[in-house]
């Protein structure tokens, strides 16, 4: 007998934050081609932010509710205002492009 025990949120177990900060590493750090310095402070930036993300989350819904945009964008401009700190001007703008093209597709993409 096999027994497949299906987890809540859609059959997917959201991403840890370690995962979550590999996927930044590698679709946004080595694509700018960061160097070890610039990579440690825009992955420590995602680690708040992602932290305080979790924090806003509502596990009890199921799925997991995501939070309304209203919480999520001072969390991404303190975010976003720390990478800028962090890596050459000239790049940010390829950065804030790889941010938007990471961002986990729900419902609400696509809306004006």
């Amino acid at each position: 007998n096999i027994c497949f025990s299906q987890p809540g949120y859609g059959g997917m177990k959201p991403p840890s934050i370690e995962e979550r900060l590999k996927m930044v590493d590698k679709e946004i750090c080595q694509p700018l081609k960061l160097d070890k310095s610039q990579t440690e402070k825009v992955s420590a930036a995602f680690k708040e932010f992602f932290v305080e993300m979790d924090k806003l989350v509502n596990k009890n819904a199921n799925p997991p509710a995501r939070p309304e945009k209203s919480k999520i964008d001072p969390l991404a401009k303190t975010r976003d205002e720390k990478v800028k700190q962090a890596i050459p001007a000239a790049l940010y703008p390829k950065y804030l492009e790889l941010e938007k093209a990471t961002r986990p597709k729900g419902p609400e993409e696509g809306r004006p």
